[in-house]
């Protein structure tokens, strides 16, 4: 594989995973609110449940907790794919280093090729 290839396929990867965690991190935010948003809405109904001693705000709570089952499991996986993406992004970025290092030392290896050439053939070596 080719240093160009690898460093391309390192800055998709670094952009991917740049991206994925951008859009995670947007997505956890808007969980947090509507998880807030449910917390509220079960105390409140429990409240309520504790005033009155009927079942529908008891159900109510119950729904609640439900939801907020359901948001909590949706901000798990998206916290998930935030440490997949950076993970990504470090991958990507250890590429990118990797390939620029790979360019340096094939740089080096053609210059030392030069210079063995032109000892070869007598004349002096050109830097």
């Amino acid at each position: 594989m080719s240093p160009r290839s690898i460093l391309l396929l390192g800055l998709l990867a670094l952009l991917a995973g740049l991206g994925l965690m951008g859009h995670a991190t947007w997505r956890i935010a808007g969980l947090d609110g509507e998880s807030a948003r449910l917390a509220e809405a079960g105390r409140e109904a429990g409240a309520s449940f504790e005033q009155t001693l009927q079942g529908e705000h008891a159900t109510r709570q119950f729904a609640a907790f439900d939801q907020r089952r359901a948001v909590a499991l949706a901000r798990a996986g998206a916290r998930r794919d935030r440490l997949l993406g950076l993970l990504l992004a470090v991958a990507g970025g250890i590429g990118v280093a990797a390939a620029t290092a790979f360019r340096r030392i094939a740089d080096e290896i053609d210059e030392a090729r030069r210079h063995v050439e032109e000892e070869r053939r007598g004349g002096p070596p050109r830097p």
